[in-house]
């Protein structure tokens, strides 16, 4: 399952990446490298919605944060009881960790979910089913463009080219993405 779930946030991140050169502008990103031992994914929606994955060998922690869905209110006795192991999570200052909507963290093959449900922004379910189609469709009203499906169900497929890239957004300066690349872990 958590392997399943990095790929998947590595292709979003990717795609994302193509259409999107400007970091800042970007809906998901996922960095490889994040410490020696840990990665991280994130969204961010520009209006303050926000959640960050956070992944370190057999752990996986989640926190999002949905403004309009409102914040849990015990969310330091949440985070007491999280097991061992998730210290370097609870403690990452780029998280947030003083405002949440809900913390979720894998532990013993399943998610164990604390706080509120989220509904108005697309949280980690959601993007876990998420197919090329639902990527394509989301990235035309989000991005307000047309993009070819063939080429985001080929990335899907973990069939990257400089070739589909272009084909995506034929302005995207190819040394930049392959710097991305590398920080996303896809080899190319």
């Amino acid at each position: 399952m958590i392997e399943s779930i990095r790929q998947k946030m590595k292709i979003l991140a990717l795609a994302d990446a193509i259409i999107e050169p400007e970091w800042q502008y970007r809906y998901f990103s996922y960095n490889s490298k994040w410490s020696d031992e840990e990665e991280m994914a994130s969204l961010r929606d520009g209006c303050g919605g926000e959640w960050f994955l956070w992944l370190s060998g057999p752990f996986a922690g989640y926190k999002c944060l949905s403004p309009e869905d409102g914040l849990m209110p015990n969310l330091d006795g949440v985070k007491s009881h999280v097991p061992n192991g998730y210290s370097s999570f609870l403690s990452e200052p780029a998280f947030s960790m003083n405002l949440a909507t809900c913390i979720w963290y894998w532990h013993d093959s399943k998610w164990f979910k604390h706080g509120l449900t989220v509904e108005r922004l697309i949280d980690l379910e959601d993007i876990i089913k998420w197919t090329a189609k639902d990527y394509h469709t989301w990235a035309i009203e989000y991005y307000d463009r047309e993009f070819d499906i063939k080429n985001i169900e080929k990335l899907f497929e973990h069939q990257f080219s400089e070739e589909r890239a272009k084909k995506l957004n034929p302005e995207i300066d190819l040394n930049e993405l392959q710097r991305e690349l590398v920080e996303i872990g896809i080899n190319s």
